[in-house]
Parts: structure tokens; C-alpha cells; sequence
């Protein structure tokens, strides 16, 4: 009993967030566009009241019985726990382990993305300062080029990785109903 409502906090919150989210749009006008220099989450501005974070009582009344109807629809309809920790694993895991560190990674490495400027920048600075060699600019070019084609090579990597963990996650949901189904 005292252990719902803490279940029904974080899935409130993180459904309020998912709501609220919109994607950022950048403006030309801001001289200040590096990475470094922007933040990740949108910070509470000097100046601005905090009323546009928190939630209203109706918005807080309706996520809350939704969340308390769906979880009393599933508890009614399911008859073993067996069935929902199976759709759990094969949805959540192959998601965790396979699909979200792929997409991550080839979204970071993107050549547009301002992250793997950055990233790409530090490397540089670190090549630049701790390169020691007798070869002069042959080696560097030569350095680079083999550099350039091991991250193209771990982004396509990391997109079959995620594409790999899509196939997965297809298959045990897939064997998943035929059991369920076969029961």
C-alpha cells in the first residue's frame, strides 16, 4: 500500500516530461554556439519563475488516474507475472543492452553533431600536443586518414548494433506470443 505511490511518482514525472519535451530550436542570433558553453538541460533562467517547471493540480490529477487506471486494467487482465516480465525483458533489455547504446553513439558521431566536434577538437588538441615523430606531415596525413576510416567504421558498427538489437528485440517479442499463445 505505502509502496505504490512511489511507484506512481517517477512514471508521473517522467510522463509530464515526456509531454512537455520539445525539440530546441537554435538561433543564429547567439554568438556563444559552443558545445562547451551551452547546457544540456535547459537551466532555470535568471529572472524566470519556477511555475513554468511544476506541474498544475489538473495536469497532476489526470496523469495520476491514468496511471492509476492502466495499472489496475493490467493487474485485472493479467493473469501471471510470467507474461509481463517476459514482454518487460524482451523489450527493455534488447532497448538497454543493444538499441540506445548503438543509436548513442551514432548520433554523437555524427559529423553535424556539435558533440563530436568537440570530441573530435579534444582529440586533435591531444594529438597535436603529445605527437612525437621524426615522420613530419607524412605520418600525421597518414595517422589521420587511418583515424577517419576506424570511426566511420565504429559508427556503421554502432548502427548495425542497434539494427541487430531491432532484430532481437522482433524475435523474443515474436517467440514471446507464440508461447503465451501455445499456453
Amino acid at each position: 500500500m505505502f509502496s505504490y505511490p512511489l511507484q506512481v511518482h517517477p512514471c508521473r514525472a517522467s510522463v509530464d516530461a515526456c509531454l512537455k519535451w520539445r525539440p530546441a530550436r537554435r538561433s543564429r542570433q547567439n554568438n556563444e554556439t559552443s558545445p562547451s558553453r551551452n547546457a544540456l538541460l535547459n537551466p532555470v533562467k535568471p529572472g524566470s519563475s519556477l511555475t513554468k517547471l511544476e506541474m498544475s493540480d489538473l495536469r497532476f490529477a489526470i496523469l495520476t488516474t491514468f496511471i492509476i487506471v492502466l495499472s489496475f486494467i493490467v493487474a485485472m487482465t493479467v493473469s501471471s507475472l510470467e507474461k509481463v516480465l517476459a514482454y518487460v525483458g524482451s523489450t527493455g533489455s534488447t532497448t538497454i543492452s543493444f538499441i540506445l547504446p548503438g543509436l548513442f553513439y551514432y548520433k554523437i558521431s555524427s559529423p553535424d553533431s556539435p558533440y563530436h566536434q568537440r570530441l573530435m577538437k579534444e582529440d586533435d588538441d591531444e594529438h597535436e600536443y603529445g605527437y612525437e615523430s621524426g615522420d613530419g606531415d607524412e605520418g600525421i596525413s597518414t595517422e589521420r586518414k587511418t583515424r577517419h576510416w576506424k570511426k566511420e567504421l565504429l559508427r556503421k558498427l554502432s548502427l548495425a548494433l542497434a539494427v541487430y538489437g531491432c532484430f532481437v528485440m522482433v524475435i523474443c517479442l515474436v517467440t514471446n506470443t507464440f508461447l503465451i499463445a501455445a499456453h
